[in-house]
Order: structure tokens, then C-alpha cells, then sequence
């Protein structure tokens, strides 16, 4: 592809097609080799507090200095709630549920593709803590408890393979004589598994200043460690960056054990599971010192047919590298 300029006033848009630089190679730099993210998702930020109402995921990678490999650690809670407030379930509702999985990953980070490939063996009912998790929550924010956990789908183990592909847009990476950048993925991603079984396909864009490989793709999803999959080389550690990020995907959900029921412990159905779901995100994201902050809404489509209300949540991040 041809490189091209657009003069507007004093400044300069150039079109980027191969940024990257090697080590040994003027401008480049060392970037970390270790990461560790805490992440939550809470829809407290838009009033409610219903069905997915509350997602948390701590995530650990290492990098092997001078490759392209890594492996990452994680810990994810989810909790699901009905619309109405409740001691039991209620029919054409999301039912009382949990989930709690510990993960171990491969990740391969590319110049053009990158992949992330994780196990999660976990478990739902009781030992998933959620109903804990929800009333330490509530009891910080003074929020009203909820009483049906005395009714939530039994506990299960549950084992899980999830994989996501980033590849590279280098037609969408652009750079301003006054440091403005731009780039943009598109990314797969695939689960199997117990509890969950799906596959989509997404789209991230992000406008800034100097912007680093992490924070490209943002949510509390299985194989997303917020460690970026791509390496661009255009990002400098030694400055801060900022930027806005756009992302959308689009989801078949072929199994959700928190609606279709357990596979050793079946449960009477309250809802239908919708199959076609859609995420789309906007946040706001900083790297400073080594740390990175991401802060931002989540909007997805109806999980079942007789839900509602489309899901909103907040988000939030913080990443430390070193």
C-alpha cells in the first residue's frame, strides 16, 4: 500500500504501514514483561441491577523476553440476578446464578496476528461465592440486598477452552505532525466448553496519543487478558498516553448454563436463550508511569427472549506492567 499525506493547516495525516521497530533498530524500546489486571463490570453505573449485574476478573501474563510467547493466570467471577427482586426465581427470568473459574493461558503476540488460548475449570452454585460477592458489594455501596440465593442453580464444575484472534488493520493506523494516532483490529474469538459455548467476531478502533499495544480489546471475557495480542512498535513507554476506543462485536451463543440448565445437574428452565447477542463498548483509556487505566459503558443485547431491558454496564480497569 502507498503511503499518503493530507495537508490540512499545519498539520500533517500520514498514512502507516509498517511502524514497527525491531530491537537493535532506531525506536525501539523495551516494552514490560509482566502484567497484572484487575477488572470489574457492574451495572450499578446505569441504576439497575438485573440479570449479568456483576463481572470481576484479576489476570496475570508474562512475557518471554525476545519471543513472541506468554502465559497468563486468571481469576473470573460472574453473577446473575432476576429483573424483579425476589426470595426465588422467577419464570421468564434470569435465574439466581454464579460462576467462578480459575484459568491458565498461552498467548501469542504478533506483529500482524495475535492469539490467546485458555482452560478455565470452574464452578457454579454456592462455592462460585457470588452470593457473597453480591452482599459485600451492596453492603459497601448501601445498596439493598438481594434475598433469593436460597434459590440459585446447584454447583456444578464446569471446564472451559476459550481461544480469540486479533489481526492487525494497518490501513486504519494513521499519524498527525501532532502526535494524533489511530489504529484498529478485528478479532475472533471462540468458546467451548460446560458452561458456555459461542463464537463471534468483533471490531476495535482507537483514537490518542501514543498509544500502547494493551487496552485494545476490553471486557470481562475468557482469553481476554487486556495484555495487547499486537505488537505496533509505534508505542513509547518512557511518555503517557490517552485515547478513546471504540469496539463492537457480534456473538451466536449456542449454550449458557446459566439458562439451558447444568450438564450433571439439570434445572427447570425460566427463560429462552437468545442465540444472535451484540456488545458494543466505548471508554476512555490512560497509560502513565507504567500503569494503565480503562474506564468505560458496556451495552449488550437481551441474553433471552422474554428479557426486558438491553444490558448496560460500567467498566473499569487498572493494569500494572513492569
Amino acid at each position: 500500500m502507498i503511503p499518503w499525506v493530507v495537508m490540512a493547516g499545519a498539520s500533517a495525516l500520514t498514512h502507516v504501514t509498517n511502524p514497527i521497530a525491531h530491537p537493535g533498530e532506531p525506536g525501539y524500546t523495551d516494552a514490560p514483561t509482566e502484567h497484572f489486571r484487575v477488572l470489574f463490570e457492574n451495572d450499578s453505573a446505569f441504576n439497575s441491577d438485573r440479570n449479568y449485574t456483576h463481572g470481576s476478573r484479576l489476570n496475570y501474563v508474562h512475557d518471554f523476553k525476545g519471543t513472541p510467547h506468554a502465559f497468563g493466570l486468571s481469576l473470573t467471577q460472574n453473577i446473575y440476578t432476576p429483573e424483579k427482586h425476589t426470595r426465588h426465581s422467577v419464570k421468564n427470568q434470569h435465574p439466581y446464578a454464579g460462576y467462578l473459574a480459575l484459568g491458565g493461558a498461552y498467548l501469542y503476540r504478533g506483529e500482524q496476528v495475535g492469539c490467546s488460548t485458555e482452560f478455565q475449570l470452574g464452578t457454579t452454585g454456592k462455592p462460585s461465592l457470588a452470593k457473597d460477592a453480591q452482599y459485600m458489594i451492596h453492603s459497601a455501596g448501601n445498596m439493598e440486598q438481594w434475598d433469593g440465593w436460597g434459590d440459585q442453580i446447584r454447583a456444578e464444575l464446569t471446564i472451559q477452552l476459550s481461544s480469540r484472534q486479533d489481526y492487525r488493520l494497518p490501513w486504519l493506523e494513521t499519524q498527525t505532525a501532532g502526535g494524533w494516532q489511530t489504529d484498529g483490529l478485528f478479532f475472533t474469538r471462540e468458546n467451548a466448553g460446560t458452561f458456555s459455548m459461542l463464537a463471534g467476531a468483533g471490531f476495535s478502533f482507537r483514537v490518542g496519543r501514543n498509544l500502547p499495544d494493551n487496552m485494545r480489546v476490553n471486557g470481562n471475557q475468557a482469553a481476554n487478558f487486556g495484555a495487547g495480542l499486537i505488537r505496533s512498535g509505534r508505542y513509547n513507554p518512557a511518555e503517557s498516553s490517552w485515547f478513546l476506543v471504540l469496539q463492537g462485536e457480534l456473538d451466536y451463543v449456542a449454550r449458557d448454563l446459566t439458562i439451558d440448565g447444568g450438564v450433571f445437574h439439570k434445572f427447570q428452565g425460566t427463560c429462552s436463550r437468545t442465540p444472535w447477542q451484540f456488545e458494543g463498548q466505548a471508554g476512555l483509556g490512560v497509560s502513565k508511569d507504567g500503569i494503565d487505566y480503562f474506564a468505560g459503558a458496556l451495552f449488550r443485547t437481551r441474553g433471552y427472549r422474554t428479557q426486558d431491558k438491553n444490558t448496560l454496564m460500567g467498566t473499569f480497569s487498572i493494569t500494572w506492567n513492569w
